[in-house]
């Protein structure tokens, strides 16, 4: 399996402490690993240099430059990733810097599932209404598992250059690629257990000898009631995505070690939001 670790300047200290947790969990011997990043972001020799510590190759994507601001630069960066893993008739797990192993193996276990029956592999959401209005879409969540020819099968994925570059001479937001790309995704997708998005999650810790976590604001915790309403993490996960504080991150890189008392809850922050 190839793994593609993506990020931007503005998330690059979260894409090392992601880089480290990767490195926690072992060797990924039978891998490879690409970073893709604009060519003169930060920390590109330092996470390179990083997962070398637990793939035997780890190369270069360099993502087009131009493309500013969430959701049009992340866009134009998957668009890139998946033409260039096309042109290598690879297979690829989208990384971003929120995603956390969970366990030694973790690429092992993922590869195996993989092969059993081809497809996009990821954290598929129900759908719903928040509490606060918001339209929570039917979808697989971008961060996951794509067949190296996945773009045969998804036309709005292969035009999603064109909707980029038309979103950004007009000035406009565009839709997310996983929002835009999302009925043509799930035809050719299932859900996975063993790869969790949790969004905009934060302040991850233990409690009673399982993981839980917050939501990082308001819309967070009315998507998260949703999507992930016992905010706990999933013990089949292996593969955790949406920590945004790195909480996660450091609890991998220490082994997810569990403290002699994790019986209560450290508070979240100062906007009283429920666990």
């Amino acid at each position: 399996m190839n793994v593609v670790f993506a990020y931007h300047k503005g998330d690059c200290e979260l894409a090392m402490e992601s880089a480290k947790a990767i490195t926690a969990m072992g060797i990924n011997m039978r891998h490879k690993a690409y970073v893709c990043a604009i060519s003169d972001t930060p920390l590109i020799g330092e996470i390179t240099e990083e997962l070398k510590k637990s793939f035997p190759e780890v190369e270069r994507i360099i993502a087009q430059d131009g493309f500013n601001g969430w959701p049009l630069g992340p866009n134009q960066m998957f668009d890139d990733v998946a033409s260039f893993m096309y042109s290598k008739n690879s297979p690829f797990l989208f990384w971003e810097p929120d995603c956390v192993p969970m366990k030694k193996g973790w690429l092992d276990e993922l590869d195996a599932e993989y092969h059993k029956k081809p497809a996009i592999l990821g954290h598929k959401y129900q759908g719903g209404m928040a509490s606060n209005g918001k339209n929570i879409y039917e979808m697989i969540v971008g961060s996951a598992i794509y067949p190296s020819n996945f773009l045969d099968y998804c036309p709005s994925a292969c035009s999603l250059n064109t909707y980029n570059m038309a979103y950004r001479s007009a000035g406009t937001v565009p839709e997310p690629w996983d929002v835009r790309c999302r009925w043509n995704f799930m035809a050719i997708g299932r859900d996975c257990p063993l790869l969790r998005t949790y969004w905009k999650s934060c302040n991850y810790q233990w409690k009673d000898g399982k993981i839980v976590f917050f939501a990082s604001d308001p819309e967070a915790q009315a998507i998260q009631e949703v999507t992930c309403p016992d905010r706990t993490v999933s013990t089949e996960a292996i593969v955790v995505h949406g920590c945004k504080d790195g909480s996660l991150h450091r609890m991998a890189q220490q082994g997810f070690s569990i403290p002699s008392d994790s019986t209560g809850l450290k508070p979240s922050n100062s906007m009283e939001l429920k666990q």
